[in-house]
C-alpha cells in the first residue's frame, strides 16, 4: 500500500511540474488573442464613437433649426430628448472605448511579462 502511494506521489510531481511549465506558453498564446479580440472591439468601438458624434450634431442642427422656425414646443422637446439619449449613448461607447484601450495595455503589459520569465538567460548584444 505504501509502494503504491508513492509511487502516485512521484507521478504526481513529475507530471505537475511538466504541466506547469506548459501553462506559460498557453498563457501567451491567451493574450495574443486576447490581444486581437480587443483591438477588434477598439476598432469597433471608435466607429460607433463617430457615428455617435455624428448623431448629436444631426440632434443639434435640428433643434437649432426648430427653435429658429419656432417649431412647437412639443417638437422641440422632443429634439432635445433625442439629443439625450444619443449623447447618452455617445457617453457610453467612448467609456468602452477607454476600457478596451486599458484591456489591451494589460494584455500587452501580461504579454511582456510572460516573454520575459520564459527568457530568464541573459541576452547580451551583438
Amino acid at each position: 500500500m505504501l509502494k503504491k502511494l508513492i509511487l502516485i506521489l512521484a507521478a504526481a510531481l513529475a507530471f505537475g511540474s511538466l504541466a506547469f511549465a506548459q501553462t506559460g506558453s498557453n498563457d501567451k498564446d491567451k493574450d495574443k488573442k486576447d490581444i486581437a479580440a480587443d483591438k477588434k472591439d477598439i476598432k469597433e468601438d471608435s466607429q460607433e464613437v463617430k457615428a455617435d458624434k455624428a448623431a448629436v450634431e444631426k440632434d443639434k442642427d435640428k433643434l437649432a433649426a426648430d427653435r429658429k422656425n419656432h417649431a412647437s414646443k412639443e417638437q422641440i422637446e422632443e429634439d432635445k430628448e433625442q439629443l439625450r439619449k444619443d449623447e447618452a449613448k455617445l457617453k457610453k461607447d467612448r467609456t468602452d472605448l477607454r476600457k478596451d484601450k486599458k484591456d489591451i495595455k494589460e494584455d500587452r503589459r501580461d504579454l511582456k511579462k510572460d516573454n520575459q520569465q520564459g527568457h530568464k538567460g541573459g541576452h547580451k548584444g551583438k
